[in-house]
């Protein structure tokens, strides 16, 4: 039996957007963080007590074996370190989503065909 190649690509248009939405709401958290003093405090104490906050991976861990990653021995201040990694996190995504959104442009235009 013989793959339908339309359906193949529409299965690929469906993990793109999952994709691409999971990222914008990853991107919201990270901008409610930056502005929320309640949910600041919250990582700021799971800093100083090296706990990890399922919601945000690694991305508050001191100790990141990633040389782009901001490096907590780098900053004095738990909030300039927070915003550090907060910025670059938020740098990674949109690069991420637009790539996202190119790819799916040319699967959409793929399907047409």
């Amino acid at each position: 039996m013989e793959d339908c190649e339309t359906l193949d690509l529409l299965r690929l248009e469906g993990r793109y957007m999952k994709f691409i939405v999971e990222t914008m709401s990853e991107l919201n958290l990270l901008e409610h963080v930056e502005k929320c003093e309640t949910c600041r405090d919250k990582v700021r104490k799971a800093m100083e007590n090296d706990q990890h906050l399922a919601d945000f991976g690694n991305l508050f861990e001191k100790t990141v074996e990633d040389e782009t990653v901001p490096q907590h021995s780098d900053y004095k201040n738990p909030d300039n370190f927070m915003d550090a990694r907060i910025q670059w996190r938020k740098r990674r995504l949109k690069q991420l989503l637009e790539n996202a959104e190119l790819e799916l442009q040319d699967l959409r235009k793929r399907v047409k065909n």
